[in-house]
């Protein structure tokens, strides 16, 4: 986090809603590619990135960390998209939508379409628990500490829900390779 940030918050603290919009601007993206890759759909994302800014703006105040700003926001973003997956039983959303939103910084290892697509449709077979434990750890490189204080989870349960994510996403890539394979036939 840079010092100009910090700087942002301080302002922002005290009521200076330019300093606000600033740290909104530097923020949404990685707030929007949070949202994107837990929800899988687009607009369901933006509604949970607005609604993490208008919380955060109402509750910056009792902010303590200043340099925790990040992990904060992501919190109330996860927390929020866990909250929006469960009222909706599955994002319907295009994979095209999604990849031209969030896909290219989130997934910057995966440059081409089809492996951008693949990328997203393992993730969208995941449930939204899986996925954002995915999404936390291995996509954004979140330490085990920082996603059980954004899920509000032990640490023990943090690696075992890992470890249940990772396998289900195992078992879904041999399944695709499988599959993938009968077509080459």
């Amino acid at each position: 986090m840079e010092e100009s940030d910090i700087q942002l918050i301080r302002r922002a603290k005290r009521g200076d809603t330019e300093a606000f919009t600033l740290l909104v601007r530097n923020y949404k993206n990685y707030i929007m590619q949070t949202a994107a890759a837990i929800l899988s759909d687009r607009m369901e994302a933006e509604d949970v990135t607005q609604e993490t800014f208008v919380r955060a703006y109402l509750s910056l105040k009792q902010l303590r960390k200043l340099e925790t700003f990040p992990s904060w926001l992501a919190t109330i973003a996860t927390r929020l998209a866990l909250d929006a997956a469960k009222r909706k039983s599955r994002a319907v959303s295009t994979v095209e939508d999604v990849a031209e939103s969030a896909v290219d910084e989130t997934y910057g290892g995966f440059r081409d379409v089809e492996n951008r697509i693949d990328v997203l449709n393992l993730l969208e077979d995941l449930t939204p628990e899986e996925r954002t434990i995915i999404v936390l750890r291995e996509l954004q490189d979140r330490s085990y500490q920082d996603i059980a204080q954004i899920l509000g989870i032990p640490i023990g349960t943090v690696r075992s829900r890992l470890h249940t994510a990772r396998q289900s996403l195992r078992a879904r890539m041999k399944h695709w390779e499988r599959d993938d394979s009968h077509d080459h036939l």
